[in-house]
């Protein structure tokens, strides 16, 4: 891990196309570590989330290359490196387990974020069908005390259409996405074993990307 750090933290102070094509050798050694690392990880959460048995690492993995043809953002390169596993790899819309390897800014995420709008009712019809199940889940003290809810900020101001405004948990339905993250000091991200602290961390939050799973699957979702 600090060999990825030391590349990112270089890659702050010159994020341009020049160092990067010197330091090339850099950035592969870098995300070889990183899709090690991932594999590691991977084969933990197989564990207690089947779906992701044969899922190759290197489909999980962001490429650190940024689009910036309608960016005010010119800098070519991400300053950190990034994996979504879930059913599909990087590109799959099914809920599941994100990281995030940056100085200072390290942290992980569960659940499903901006679903598509057919996914996102789907996972509101499951609410309003069975709100005792969807408690138990998201109202776990585990979860709410040791996890932070994600996406307060991107609520919608009133209930959704189509959605009887009378809900008793007419506010959970006015997520736009159902996540947990949890963030991690750089003390912590270079230890050996933390690989295994991720995972169970993951393991704490299986519940969440089950239940979301479950309400997606109506749609056939792939």
């Amino acid at each position: 891990m600090e060999t990825i750090f030391s590349f990112l933290r270089d890659l702050v102070r010159n994020n341009n196309r020049e160092w990067f094509s010197e330091n090339k050798a850099r950035y592969l050694e870098a995300l070889e570590q990183f899709r090690e690392f991932t594999s590691e990880v991977l084969g933990g959460i197989a564990l207690f989330d089947p779906a992701l048995t044969w899922l190759d690492p290197k489909d999980t993995i962001f490429r650190i290359y940024r689009d910036i043809r309608f960016s005010k953002d010119k800098f070519p390169y991400k300053t950190h490196f990034g994996c979504w596993m879930a059913r599909g790899g990087r590109k799959s819309t099914d809920a599941g387990y994100y990281f995030q390897l940056q100085p200072d800014g390290s942290f992980m995420a569960a659940g499903v974020y901006m679903p598509p709008k057919e996914q996102l009712h789907l996972i509101r019809q499951e609410i309003v069908f069975n709100p005792k199940a969807f408690r138990k889940v998201f109202n776990d003290p585990v979860i709410t005390e040791y996890y932070e809810r994600m996406g307060t900020e991107d609520k919608l101001k009133q209930g959704p259409a189509g959605f009887p405004r009378d809900f008793e948990l007419l506010e959970e339905i006015k997520y736009r996405h159902y996540i947990f993250s949890k963030h991690y000091p750089e003390r912590e991200v270079v230890k050996k074993d933390f690989s295994h602290q991720l995972v169970e961390d993951y393991r704490g939050l299986f519940p969440v990307v089950s239940y979301l799973n479950n309400a997606m699957s109506f749609a056939g979702n792939e």
